[in-house]
């Protein structure tokens, strides 16, 4: 959901910052007010094209910032590239420079214009710019499809069965090629693997020949210090082991007149022995050294060697030996190659069979959801003056294995009778796509993801008891999802759960547009009976606007509670302080 949007230097915009709440929020004002000019805004924020001139004339840049919900999608994405998570709202930010290039940020960081429009591919659907309408984009019609027939879980048995083939498939290609550089790659992994088997390193070696090398390099020294030590303990008559002795022995005494002393003479006893035999192995460790330089060289060799192999390779002694089996299996494929691939070749078959009919299963169940989605898509033309328009949801079976089953999903359209289907791009004007886009958000509303729709005039076109429809159905999908709706028709804007005012004046000799938020009452009324009556309010224009407002709460129940557009901490001032 759009939570806030400021706009600097667009235009005929100097600046513009408004909130924006849940439900409807519909956008009026005169023609060349400047009601475009929000949604191709909206749009630079989308990753569209930016052009330098709807810069304003005298400025060097113009920008446009939004703080978004933060959705479970856009935190995932967030996490995906890296970039700060801030909490509950997402600020997007894009600068268009005099010079044409134009900066992007995302809740503070640079990215790119192709990262900003994959980070908020979805997000927002604006009808009535196509390059910016993710639902006549033919690459998402299948998944549409699919979240509409709830086909989540055929659809995760043929990835998975179609995954088998590609590990297979790529298994068969590196086998594959030219004889030479397979040839070529084989000596490679046979001189490698040699090399490591020369020198038949075991784990744990490293650890075990560093120990010994210290130990040989020390020798003297410890020969020295556990002399020493061993004298300390029972060599003189000072030492430990008498000293402890002779303690132990005044201590026995006592206890024959004082039987509470017996655990200091456990204590003592304990002692003395523990002393003995360290005396014991000290004497035995000094008797066991030696200086031995051969050994000493031979070892400092042997670390050496191990080390460099692992220098070599960037890996540890652990890795150098998981490599060497991982050659050892690669060379035996490589030199059992024939084999090998008859039998990946076997594999493949039946892996391809596998994913062949669950991908049947999956296009059976798209063609049999197609024809009820492409009724309810009709069904809602039907209500919108479009009775006549022909829609269709075309599943064109095929026989290749592709990542998203055997078969294309594309929708087709034409408003026209006579005319022939043909895809959504191509024939939808600006108003008929606007009608269209409601038409199959109606049908979609319990499972398309995208929390902001954009309608650019989507009452283009109508009027009388159709526009009422327009107004309906409109209403009725902003119980679902937030919608931003730009419109000429008051039987439209008297649905509203906000209402902005777009208009221009001028400020000292330049023109400028401004956005004026409606409070629900007068301010509404006589809004909604100027788009009646033109420039001049009668009364009878407002009173039938006053009956238009009646009209909409009684078919849409109580009016929707709005939140407060300028809370502390909430959009605006989010915008503020990324200013």
């Amino acid at each position: 959901m759009l939570l806030g949007l400021r706009i600097s230097n667009v235009a005929v915009i100097e600046e513009v910052e408004v909130a924006f709440g849940a439900g409807l929020t519909v956008l009026t004002g005169e023609t060349g007010a400047g009601k475009s000019i929000l949604v191709d805004s909206l749009g630079l924020l989308l990753g569209g094209r930016a052009d330098a001139d709807a810069i304003r004339a005298g400025c060097e840049e113009a920008s446009v910032e939004g703080v978004f919900e933060r959705t479970p999608i856009l935190a995932t994405r967030l996490e995906e590239l890296g970039l700060p998570d801030l909490g509950d709202e997402v600020l997007v930010r894009r600068v268009v420079g005099r010079s044409g290039r134009a900066k992007a940020y995302i809740n503070g960081s640079m990215v790119t214009v192709g990262v900003l429009a994959r980070f908020m591919r979805g997000a927002v659907d604006i009808a009535g710019q196509h390059e910016h309408v993710s639902l006549f984009d033919a690459g998402l019609h299948r998944v549409l499809l699919d979240r509409y027939g709830q086909l989540e879980d055929p659809l995760a048995t043929y990835m998975c069965d179609y995954e088998a083939v590609a590990d297979v498939v790529a298994r068969m290609e590196a086998l594959g090629g030219d004889e030479s550089r397979l040839r070529e790659r084989a000596e490679f992994l046979r001189f490698q693997l040699d090399e490591i088997t020369r020198l038949d390193p075991e784990p744990g070696e490293d650890v075990r020949l560093d120990a010994e090398r210290k130990r040989l390099a020390g020798s003297e020294k410890l020969k020295r210090q556990g002399a020493e030590a061993e004298l300390l303990l029972g060599g003189e008559e000072a030492s430990a082991v008498e000293t402890v002795g002779r303690a132990l022995g005044l201590v026995n005494e006592a206890v024959k007149c004082d039987a509470s002393l017996e655990p200091v003479a456990q204590s003592l006893g304990t002692a003395l022995a523990e002393l003995e035999e360290a005396q014991r192995r000290l004497n035995r460790y000094v008797e066991g050294l030696e200086s031995d330089p051969a050994r000493l060289s031979e070892v400092e060799d042997r670390l050496d060697a191990i080390k460099r192999l692992c220098r070599k390779h960037a890996t540890s002694l652990e890795g150098l030996l998981q490599k060497r089996d991982a050659l050892e299996t690669e060379l035996s494929t490589l030199d059992n190659r024939q084999e090998v691939l008859e039998e990946l070749a076997q594999e493949r078959k039946s892996a391809e069979e596998r994913a062949r009919r669950s991908g049947e299963a999956l296009s059976r169940a798209r063609v049999a959801c197609a024809g009820t989605f492409g009724s309810q898509v009709r069904e809602g033309l039907g209500m919108l003056a479009l009775g006549k328009a022909a829609f269709e949801v075309r599943v064109t079976p095929g026989n290749q294995l592709r990542p998203e089953g055997l078969d294309e999903v594309e929708f087709f359209f034409s408003a026209n009778p006579g005319e022939p289907a043909r895809s959504l791009a191509k024939v939808a004007s600006g108003g008929e796509a606007s009608r269209l886009l409601l038409a199959l958000k109606r049908a979609l509303a319990d499972s398309d993801g995208c929390g902001c729709y954009i309608l650019d005039e989507a009452d283009a076109g109508v009027s009388g008891a159709i526009a009422d429809v327009v107004g309906r159905m409109i209403k009725d999908v902003s119980g679902h999802r937030q919608v931003l709706c730009i419109t000429h028709l008051p039987q439209v804007a008297a649905y509203a759960d906000a209402h902005l005012l777009i208009r221009k004046g001028l400020k000292g000799e330049r023109t400028v547009s401004e956005v004026v938020t409606l409070e629900a009452g007068a301010e509404r009324t006589q809004e909604l009976a100027r788009m009646m009556s033109g420039v001049e309010v009668t009364r009878e224009a407002l009173g039938a606007a006053e009956a238009l407002v009646r009209s909409a709460h009684r078919v849409a129940g109580s009016p929707r509670a709005r939140r407060d557009p300028t809370p502390e901490g909430g959009p605006r001032s989010r915008l503020r302080r990324s200013a």
